[in-house]
């Protein structure tokens, strides 16, 4: 009855060694997110710290990988935008340096400078730790930002019309490769068709625009209003600045995504209208949370959980298995 006891005991260790490698798996995979997940639960992602006035104001969640360090009185976060997450609405890995309003009932996490979190609606807040932001964030949408710019540009399926002088131009899109329409610009593109808007075919599903620096300038300008357009199409365009020091938006702005990696992005006047990953941000208007069109983002694998290194879950494993044998050959002799 004791050897039979002992065995089960035994049993059950080595059950529990599998189990501890399937809950590292479990954990890693509840932990990570993929591109479009992302950028659908956060308005705003930065590597580094975001400045601004008092009048700056995100419509939705943020991520910030450095600093805040926006004058006092600015609200960063609206209950009720973006997909439902597992993380608090406003992080800050570093220091949060001026009062901030995080508004109706949205939770906060941040490095340091609790106490200027005002906390409207009663949402709770905590002291930045390993996982509260989703791991590997930046190296995620880094590595996205450097797949889109990797697309060639449709070599048929757009079609552009207008002219210089006219300020109806339009991109026509339809019967691209994928559903998906890579358009591949310069700043004196945009600039020369800073009012162009795009009229999608039923049959496109995403609009990728890569705008690309030249050798002689390195900042991006939107000197004038940008066309309007109506939600559903913006929602379906992801714009990827490549190569920029500078993103600075004059006026209003309108996309699904908007990704700048190397760059600080900044606003002077008008709203952006989508979710924004930089490097830097630097707000003096509002950021509004928009949201993207169904499906993953194009060129966006479904992540799969990062693989448990064999060495640190497998001597636990073997041991269990090890006693058992030995336990079977002492009931045997």
């Amino acid at each position: 009855m004791v050897r039979v006891f002992s065995i089960m005991r035994l049993g059950f260790f080595a059950a529990a060694s599998v189990g501890c490698i399937l809950g590292a798996v479990s954990a890693g995979e509840a932990a990570t997110l993929g591109a479009t997940d992302l950028l659908r639960q956060f308005n705003l992602v930065t590597k580094g710290d975001v400045t601004g006035s008092s009048g700056f104001h995100v419509d939705g969640r943020a991520l910030v990988g450095g600093d805040y360090k926006v004058q006092a009185g600015s609200v960063v976060y609206m209950k009720g935008k973006g997909d439902a997450s597992d993380h608090d609405d406003f992080i800050v890995k570093g220091r949060v340096e001026s009062q901030v309003h995080v508004n109706n009932g949205g939770s906060a996490a941040a490095g340091q400078g609790l106490d200027k979190l005002n906390m409207n609606g009663g949402g709770s807040k905590s002291a930045y730790a390993e996982g509260s932001a989703p791991a590997g964030y930046v190296q995620t949408l880094s590595n996205y930002a450097a797949t889109l710019g990797s697309m060639a540009a449709s070599s048929s399926g757009v079609v552009r019309q207008g002219s210089v002088h006219d300020r109806t131009n339009t991109y026509s899109i339809s019967g691209v490769a994928d559903g998906i329409g890579v358009l591949s610009l310069t700043e004196a593109d945009i600039r020369a068709d800073r009012d162009f808007r795009f009229d999608l075919g039923k049959d496109v599903d995403w609009v990728v625009v890569n705008v690309r620096a030249t050798q002689a300038d390195k900042t991006f300008r939107l000197g004038s209003t940008f066309k309007a357009q109506d939600r559903k199409t913006a929602s379906k365009v992801v714009w990827n600045f490549i190569g920029f020091d500078d993103v600075i938006f004059d006026a209003m702005f309108a996309a699904g995504a908007i990704l700048a990696d190397g760059s600080r992005v900044q606003t002077t006047s008008g709203n952006i209208e989508g979710s924004v990953f930089a490097d830097r941000f630097h707000g003096l208007s509002e950021l509004h949370f928009t949201g993207l069109d169904e499906g993953r983002l194009p060129g966006d694998e479904d992540r799969q959980p990062a693989p448990v290194p064999l060495p640190a879950g497998m001597p636990l494993l073997l041991s269990g298995f090890g006693l058992l044998a030995w336990a079977h050959r002492r009931k045997r002799a």
